[in-house]
């Protein structure tokens, strides 16, 4: 199973200016997703800079920790799940599964996991999820 993505806001800020040698940024981002999910992700990251490339942000090397909540619907329910995500992004690429930790509605009790993939323009999210019924 699986549901294509599509980033529709990236906000990032530098957690302290003040203190340049912590490379830490916050970064607010929402999602639109189209397949065996359908609905919005909202997603609150920490990254912490190991290497970074001005010029191109796709090249940099991150720490990835933050807190995914979908609203929407998975295999015709509909309701909300929370996901905790945690790894790295490494120039271009994303390895940052996540792991349900909360849902309500018509989606209580699904639990699980996912993991990103990007091939080309497609982004996808690869869903391991447990049933429910």
């Amino acid at each position: 199973m699986n549901a294509t993505f599509h980033v529709t806001k990236w906000d990032e800020q530098t957690a302290d200016e003040q203190k340049p040698e912590f490379s830490v940024n916050r970064v607010q981002a929402e999602y639109e997703l189209e397949g065996d999910l359908q609905g919005k992700a909202w997603i609150e990251y920490l990254l912490y800079y190991l290497e970074s490339n001005k010029e191109d942000g796709h090249l940099a090397t991150a720490r990835i920790s933050g807190f995914l909540l979908f609203e929407g619907q998975y295999k015709g329910k509909t309701g909300t799940f929370t996901a905790a995500e945690k790894g790295i992004f490494d120039k271009g690429l994303l390895d940052s599964p996540g792991m349900i930790i909360k849902s309500s509605g018509e989606l209580l009790g699904l639990t699980g996991s996912y993991q990103y993939d990007f091939v080309g323009e497609d982004s996808k999210l690869i869903l391991d999820f447990k049933d429910y019924e």
